[in-house]
C-alpha cells in the first residue's frame, strides 16, 4: 500500500471558499484564510496578531452583540451563531455597511481546554438588502407563515432559539441542586452552576479537570467513579457519598455527604464525550441522623447503666440497713439523689451537669446566711453524664454522713470543698478535696457500708477515679482525682 500523503492542512485552510479566521482566548486574530481577506479586502499583514476589535471596531451595539456570541463560545464551549449582524468595516479608507452571519466555535487542546475560537463569516448583505432590509431590529411580525424562509425570519428563529437556550442556561445556573459538565478523559469543567460552585469553595474550575480544580479530591472514591462512568458509559447513582473538599489550598478539608447522578454524555457515534452531573448536597441531613442514632445509643445506655445503679443501689442498701423503715428511707433519699442528677442533665442540650451544681444541690440545703457553713471554691467544670450520675451519688453519701455522723451533725461545724483540673497520666482530671471541720470526733467505720462501696469500688470501677479517705479524729479527709475523658 502506497504511502499516504501528509495533508497539508494550512492549504486546506486557505482554500477554503467561506472566510475563516482563528482567534485566541483574548481574541487576538491568529490566523485568517485567503476567503476572509477578500472578504474584507485587508492583508495577513494587517490582521494576524491585532486584536479583532482593534481591526475592526464597528458600532457600539454591534460590537457587543460579537463579543458576547465569542465569550459564549469560549467560556461555555458553545458553538454561538449570529444569524445577521450589521457590522461596518472600513475598505479602501471608506466605510461600508455590510450584514454578516456569524459562527463561533470553541477549539479544545488535548487536555480538553479551550484555547482557540474559529470563527466563520459569511457576507449577506447583497441578500439582506435585495428584501428591503435595513439594520434595524427586526420584528416577528414580518415572518411570513409559508414560503421561502428570509434573513429576517431567520434572524427572528435563531434569535428565539438563542433566548431559549440563554434561559435554560439561567435554570442550571440558578438551580437549587448542584450540576457540572466535564468533557474529555481528563474531566474538564465545561460548566458550573452556582450550587456546584458554592459547593467547592468559590473556586474557578471551568477549563480545569477534576484533578487541577479539585485536587483534593484525588484519592477519594469520587473521582473513580467519574473514570469508570467515562469508560463504561455506565449511569451512576449515589447516595450519601461522602467527600472532603477545602474552601481553598490553604483551608481544612469539610466532610460533605452527597446524593449525585453522574450520566454519560455521547458523540455522535456513540462514544463517550463527558459527563454530567446532578445533585445535592445532603450533608446536614446526614450529620442530623448520625446525632439522632448517637442520642438514640446514648438513651439505650443510660437507661441500661440507670437500671443496674438502681439494682445495685437496692441490693447494698438492703445489706447494710437495719430494719424495713432504715431501708426505705436510705434508699428514697439515693433514689431521689439519682434523679435529681438527671432532671439536671436532661435540661442542657449537650446532656452534661456542672460540678459546682452537684454540690450545691446537695449540700446547698445546709448552708447557712453568711456561707460559713458550706465553702465551695473551684473553676466551671462540665461533667459528662457517665460521669456525673456516680459522682452526683456519691456527694449524695459525703452530704448523708456529713449530716447523720460528721461535722453537718453539729451547729458550729463546717465543710469546705476545693475542686480544680489538673493534667493526670496525659489526660484531663478533675481533682477534689472533701474536709469537714469543727465535727464530733471521728472514728473509722466499724463496717463498710452503701458510701463506703460507693467510693472504694464503684467509683474506681466506672470512672478509673482514685479515691483516698482519711478518718482523722479532727475531721473527716478525702481526695479524689477523675479523668475526664470516659471511653466506653
Amino acid at each position: 500500500m502506497a504511502k499516504q500523503q501528509e495533508l497539508d492542512y494550512e492549504t486546506v485552510f486557505n482554500s477554503l471558499p467561506a472566510a475563516f479566521l482563528v482567534l485566541d482566548r483574548q481574541f487576538n486574530i491568529v490566523a485568517v484564510n485567503d476567503a476572509f481577506l477578500e472578504a474584507t479586502k485587508r492583508t495577513r499583514e494587517e490582521l494576524v496578531g491585532d486584536n479583532l476589535f482593534t481591526s475592526f471596531p464597528g458600532p457600539e451595539e454591534s460590537r457587543k452583540m460579537l463579543l458576547s456570541s465569542l465569550e459564549r463560545a469560549r467560556d461555555q464551549g458553545l458553538v454561538d451563531v449570529l444569524p445577521a449582524v450589521c457590522y461596518a468595516i472600513s475598505v479602501n479608507g471608506r466605510t461600508e455597511e455590510r450584514f454578516w452571519c456569524c459562527v463561533h466555535a470553541p477549539v479544545r487542546n488535548k487536555q480538553g481546554m479551550i484555547t482557540y475560537v474559529v470563527k466563520n463569516t459569511q457576507d449577506i448583505s447583497e441578500l439582506y438588502l435585495s428584501r428591503g432590509l435595513t439594520g434595524a431590529p427586526i420584528s416577528g411580525a414580518g415572518v411570513r407563515a409559508n414560503g421561502p424562509a428570509t434573513p429576517g425570519s431567520v434572524q427572528v428563529l435563531n434569535q428565539s432559539l438563542l433566548d431559549t437556550v440563554h434561559h435554560l442556561r439561567r435554570l442550571v445556573m440558578q438551580a437549587p441542586s448542584f450540576m457540572c459538565v466535564l468533557r474529555g478523559p481528563n474531566l474538564v469543567f465545561e460548566l458550573v452552576n452556582i450550587a456546584f460552585s458554592m459547593l467547592a469553595g468559590g473556586r474557578e474550575l471551568i477549563g480545569k479537570s477534576l484533578r487541577e480544580g479539585l485536587p483534593e479530591t484525588e484519592g477519594q472514591e469520587y473521582p473513580a467513579i467519574l473514570a469508570n462512568i467515562y469508560q463504561t458509559g455506565e449511569v451512576h447513582v449515589g447516595r450519601k457519598t461522602r467527600i472532603l473538599l477545602q474552601d481553598s489550598p490553604a483551608s481544612e478539608m469539610e466532610e460533605h455527604y452527597i446524593d449525585f447522578v453522574a450520566q454519560p454524555i455521547l458523540g455522535a457515534h456513540g462514544e463517550v464525550t463527558g459527563i454530567f452531573i446532578e445533585g445535592n448536597d445532603v450533608t446536614d441531613h446526614v450529620l442530623t441522623e448520625q446525632r439522632q442514632s448517637l442520642l438514640i445509643r446514648e438513651l439505650h445506655h443510660r437507661v441500661r447503666n440507670t437500671l443496674a445503679t438502681v439494682q445495685g443501689v437496692m441490693n447494698t442498701t438492703a445489706k447494710t440497713a437495719a430494719n424495713v423503715e432504715e431501708f426505705q428511707e436510705a434508699f428514697s433519699g439515693r433514689i431521689a439523689a439519682l434523679a435529681k442528677t438527671h432532671a439536671v442533665m436532661t435540661e442542657q442540650i449537650q446532656q452534661c451537669v456542672s460540678f459546682q451544681q452537684l454540690l450545691t444541690q446537695e449540700l446547698g440545703p445546709y448552708s447557712d446566711d453568711q456561707g460559713l457553713r458550706i465553702r465551695l471554691s473551684g473553676p466551671a467544670v462540665d461533667l459528662p453524664s457517665q460521669i456525673a450520675v456516680p459522682l452526683g451519688m456519691a456527694v449524695h453519701e459525703l452530704t448523708t454522713n456529713a449530716v447523720r455522723h460528721g461535722a453537718l451533725s453539729c451547729e458550729e461545724g463546717r465543710v469546705e470543698v476545693g475542686w480544680g483540673v489538673v493534667e493526670k497520666d496525659g489526660e484531663r482530671a478533675l481533682l477534689c478535696e472533701w474536709n469537714e471541720f469543727a465535727g464530733p470526733p471521728v472514728t473509722p467505720p466499724a463496717r463498710d457500708g452503701f458510701g463506703s462501696m460507693l467510693l472504694k469500688r464503684v467509683l474506681s470501677q466506672q470512672i478509673r477515679a482514685e479515691v483516698k479517705v482519711d478518718f482523722a479524729p479532727e475531721g473527716f479527709r478525702l481526695r479524689m482525682a477523675v479523668p475526664l475523658q470516659i471511653g466506653r
